[in-house]
């Protein structure tokens, strides 16, 4: 046997992403409650019988991490102006959406928004970072009549039933007037969060601040009274940001409350960037913000062409990059390691002329794509941008055109809508044997099984869901959303299950509640229809019935270490693994200088087929720690073995 350990070695190292999302310090998952599924109202429809053209395969077992709820966010910007919480569709739009969390005031107005008034010792222009040149600076405030005041946000989401993520004025800290301008605007946002009292969890210091379009990037020296650089720098940001840290906890302390703050990040390699305070942003941040951030901030804006498959599958790729970026980041420069939010995000505006994908139904195609990812990357909190704004974009209309309905919802509200209903509180692994057709899934603690999937091609298939070894109920359920036939590829309309609106509405929003589910038994296998371009999120009932498996789909044909689980864990966890052959197997765990701290299985000889064992950690500290396995046949004239190593996480 000891031969075999010297043979060629193979090896796949795959990192996983739970540990930096789902740890017990983990903001977004403090108050995570179990999810259980509603059954729809329903009609009955035949079961497709075609055979299917893609599969999708559902492993129940392999759990990928708990689903913070407060994915489910949306940002409402102070220039919409007053929101009367009475007698108002757009609140009553709300309360079916549901949104965990609303942020406010909104984007690059954070930095000129002052909550409570002037604060007195303003300048009177300001840096465009982007040219150099000043331009009078117009403060927003807090209060009046015509914005979104404090006052108006709070009664919003008392009507809404929902929690809250506020963007300080960081910026107030570069370009006030005051001898100490980061104590006062640190003072100021203390101040907020004692009126505050208690109702609102979030914060976050600033908004795009290492943006040269955003105040306070560039300030004058000359005005300046604490000796700051005129342009920003991460490290300086960082310092200021435990000076803003600090007042706030204290103000929450005194209130008797706690409160999460988040930093901001960049999502990509600056180092070369053309701006100036991208390159050293993220190690600057991470030295002097030290353990002091709760969670670590994101924006972006998704798509760099006009075309559907550009904005669809940059959701994929495009966010993976950016959270395994911060990810590698963080152990690259050592800085604590916190879950990510997306406080700020989008489909990209400037891509396609009229912008038409901003309102179109392949931009609420996009965010379930994008939101799926961020699920399943364990991320732990997004903001969508933006709940109202006028003709160009905004989920409800708030434009200027008599004849559209104000607060008329466009199609991205009904793909969000049906989204937050179907997925569960855990999301599990999912595959597809066609790249155009995506699959998402996740389990209710109720027990049923919640199955999304994206059908990105311009052809119909026929899917069928394979479930190995889970037994499921009687029926499944289907909501199924398509465009239009307007406007070429970016229809401005939603069909949900063949139900369309009745002009001048997008999306059949009157009778959004009382829309039937299309539901037929399952009778042997989970098979149902998705159209070309569309989404179909599916409810698959809790049952004790088998589904037939062919029989060389039960032949395990390849090796494979799932995640453990629970992740993170204390003091023990479950290591699953599959074999598709008799194998010489050795297990054993790492720390984070690589020194063995036990092994599992030494050189043992194991069947084919799942197996699963069980690790203590009780004599072990808090820490990341590597589980590699290493499995082959030593009989076998490919002389390879399968080294698989994936991260857990130790929480005490």
């Amino acid at each position: 046997m000891k031969n075999f350990y010297t043979l060629l070695i193979v090896t796949i190292t795959l990192f996983a992403t739970p540990l930096f999302a789902q740890d017990s310090v983990n903001c977004f998952l403090e108050d995570f409650e179990p999810k259980d599924a509603v059954t729809p109202p329903y009609e009955d429809v035949e079961k497709p019988s075609a055979p299917p053209t893609v599969t999708i395969t559902t492993d129940v077992s392999d759990t990928l991490g708990k689903v913070s709820k407060y994915i489910f966010g949306n940002a409402l910007a102070v220039w919409i102006g007053s929101v009367n919480v009475t007698n108002n569709p757009l609140i009553s739009h709300l309360k079916k959406m549901s949104p965990t969390l609303i942020r406010y005031p909104g984007g690059s107005w954070s930095d000129i928004f002052f909550w409570n008034g002037n604060p007195g010792d303003l300048p009177d222009s300001l840096f465009d970072g982007t040219n150099g040149q000043k331009y009078q600076f117009t403060p927003q405030y807090g209060t009046g009549s015509w914005p979104t005041t404090v006052s108006n946000y709070y009664s919003l989401r008392d009507s809404v039933n929902t929690q809250g993520l506020i963007t300080i004025n960081y910026a107030y800290a570069r370009y006030g007037l005051s001898p100490e301008p980061v104590k006062q605007a640190a003072h100021l946002a203390a101040d907020w969060v004692r009126y505050d009292n208690g109702r609102t969890k979030f914060w976050e210091i600033g908004n795009e601040n290492a943006g040269p379009w955003e105040a306070g990037w560039q300030i004058d020296p000359n005005t300046n009274q604490d000796g700051q650089p005129d342009t920003i720098t991460g490290a300086l940001y960082g310092q200021h940001f435990k000076i803003f840290a600090d007042s706030m906890r204290a103000a929450a302390a005194e209130i008797g409350t706690t409160i999460y703050i988040g930093g901001q990040i960049i999502h990509y390699d600056g180092t070369t960037s053309w701006n100036i305070a991208d390159r050293q942003w993220n190690v600057g941040f991470f030295n002097e913000a030290g353990d002091s951030p709760d969670f670590y901030v994101i924006h972006n804006y998704y798509g760099s062409a006009g075309s559907v498959a550009n904005l669809l599958n940059s959701a994929i790729s495009e966010t993976n990059l950016n959270i395994n970026f911060i990810r590698q980041d963080i152990i690259n420069k050592q800085a604590a390691v916190r879950p990510i939010a997306l406080t700020e995000w989008n489909i990209r505006w400037d891509l396609v002329t009229d912008n038409l994908h901003r309102t179109s139904f392949i931009n609420g195609m996009q965010a379930v794509i994008l939101s799926c990812e961020l699920i399943k990357l364990n991320c732990g909190m997004s903001a969508r941008w933006l709940i109202a704004n006028w003709e160009s974009d905004g989920m409800f209309y708030r434009g200027n055109d008599g004849s559209i309905p104000t607060w008329n919802p466009r199609p991205d509200v009904f793909y969000m809508y049906y989204l937050q209903k179907f997925f569960g509180d855990h999301s599990v692994a999912t595959t597809s044997d066609n790249s155009n057709v995506l699959a998402y899934s996740s389990t209710f603690n109720s027990g049923e099984t919640g199955v999304v999937v994206v059908n990105k091609g311009t052809d119909k298939q026929i899917v069928r869901v394979r479930m190995p070894d889970h037994t499921v109920g009687d029926r499944i359920y289907v909501y199924s959303l398509t465009g239009g036939t307007d406007n070429g590829d970016f229809s401005q309309i939603v069909n949900v299950n063949d139900e369309s609106p009745l002009d001048p509405y997008w999306g059949p929003i009157d009778d959004l509640l009382n829309i039937p589910a299309k539901s037929h038994l399952i009778d042997g296998d989970i098979k149902f229809i998705s159209p070309s371009r569309s989404v179909q999120f599916i409810l698959i009932e809790n049952g004790d019935n088998p589904l037939p498996v062919e029989k060389e789909s039960r032949i395990i044909k390849h090796f494979k270490l799932n995640q453990n689980y629970p992740n993170p864990f204390n003091p023990k966890t479950i290591i699953t693994y599959s074999l598709p052959q008799e194998s010489i197997v050795t297990l054993k765990v790492y720390d984070i200088i690589g020194s063995e701290v036990a092994s599992l299985i030494d050189n043992d000889r194991k069947t084919s087929g799942k197996h699963e064992i069980s690790f203590d950690a009780a004599n072990l500290p808090s820490g990341v720690y590597f589980y590699k396995l290493q499995a082959g046949n030593p009989e076998s004239s490919s002389g390879q073995v399968f080294t698989e190593t994936k991260k857990m996480l130790v929480i005490k």
